[in-house]
């Protein structure tokens, strides 16, 4: 199964009792976490949706939950996901998994999320046996053709298919230099952003033409977002908050900014715990089909400088206040501008913590002295 299908079983009301979104396109698992959260209706959610972050030995206890019949609602779901793609799993997590794989609850939908799993490990092993498995993999132009019209739909805006699909092709990924006969699949996140600035200079539009997309086939590649990851990389506060304000000032997407301080920890992990990490082609590294070799802005070099300038522990505490910060920015009530700021500021400081608190409730914000 792959996530088109996967939301569109959501949308249909039609989920099965596990799922296993396995594959290293983090936007695409993003937006089956969004297509799950809006297939529940909004006064159902506090009590039909739970999102866990995996803790080793706590599975048993929380899969106990899923038995429960939900308060509100026909049916409850379950979203776990793990910085370390559940490699901690313990034998007391694979025979919890097991035992409730075994005999699901009628009343539940778990959802379980990695990026790269070690496949030798037996809690992943069980999951791709039992769960259904959807595989996290760059999306087509076809079907990225079909989510380019859903997405200005969203918006107000039709396109006509085959206009989407040229839209769609212009964003493919580059293929693979080492000859390897791998589809290359379309960075949806860059078409998106691509897209929602069109939409933004043209307030209104109704529909787009082919004329209109000469705001955005220039394609030329930017450099300021990899300004600020490497500031952030190496520890650099003051110069950190002046690209971030500068970058908000010009409408860049917040939750593009967010996306990419999160994956710039995912791969300094990654680069922290596989020497060989520099060899290996990584997906989306910016630009149309991954980061040119020697671009200092590139996520996947400034991975290599924030692996010199933050412990491993610092790098998951990242991980996880980008988590809060995602959770705080979603809240309509919150200022996502500052919860951005303080999520900057934390992580250079090292002072994001594993606690409870959503982030931006705990500290003012911070100045731009570095």
């Amino acid at each position: 199964m792959g996530p088109s299908q996967f939301i569109a079983a959501l949308k249909q009301g039609k989920t099965g009792a596990a799922y296993f979104l396995r594959g290293p396109d983090r936007f695409l698992q993003e937006e089956c976490r969004k297509a799950l959260v809006a297939s529940i209706p909004p006064e159902a959610r506090q009590w039909c949706l739970a999102e866990v972050e995996f803790e080793p030995g706590r599975l048993r206890h929380e899969l106990e939950a899923a038995d429960q019949m939900p308060m509100l609602g026909a049916r409850q779901f379950f979203f776990f996901s793990d910085p370390e793609d559940f490699k901690h799993a313990g034998d007391d997590d694979v025979e919890a998994l097991r035992a409730y794989l075994d005999k699901p609850s009628p009343f539940a939908t778990l959802v379980f999320a990695a990026a790269e799993p070690d496949r030798r490990r037996r809690f992943i092993q069980l999951l791709e046996k039992k769960a259904e498995l959807v595989e996290m993999r760059p999306l087509g132009r076809a079907d990225a053709a079909a989510w380019v019209k859903e997405h200005l739909a969203d918006a107000g805006v039709a396109i006509a298919p085959d206009l989407a699909e040229e839209v769609a092709a212009k964003f493919e990924a580059s293929p693979d230099t080492r000859g390897e006969s791998k589809a290359a699949g379309v960075n949806l996140l860059w078409l998106r952003t691509e897209l929602d600035k069109l939409l933004t200079a043209k307030p209104g539009q109704q529909r787009l033409e082919a004329e209109d997309l000469e705001l955005i086939v220039a394609f030329r590649e930017e450099h300021e977002i990899g300004k600020l990851l490497r500031a952030i990389a190496q520890r650099q506060c003051g110069e950190a908050l002046d690209f971030l304000r500068s970058l908000l000032r010009s409408k860049v997407a917040e939750t593009l900014l967010l996306w990419s301080v999160g994956d710039l920890f995912r791969q300094a992990l990654r680069a922290a715990a596989a020497p060989g990490y520099g060899r290996v082609s990584m997906p989306y590294r910016g630009g149309r089909g991954g980061s040119r070799p020697g671009n200092p802005y590139s996520t996947f070099e400034v991975a290599q400088v924030a692996v010199k300038n933050y412990s491993r522990e610092e790098l998951l505490q990242g991980l996880r206040a980008v988590r809060r910060a995602d959770i705080g920015i979603k809240s309509s009530w919150k200022d996502s501008r500052i919860l951005l700021e303080v999520l900057v500021w934390q992580v250079i400081a090292g002072k994001a913590t594993a606690g409870e608190s959503v982030l931006g409730e705990e500290i003012p914000v911070p100045s731009a002295e570095g």
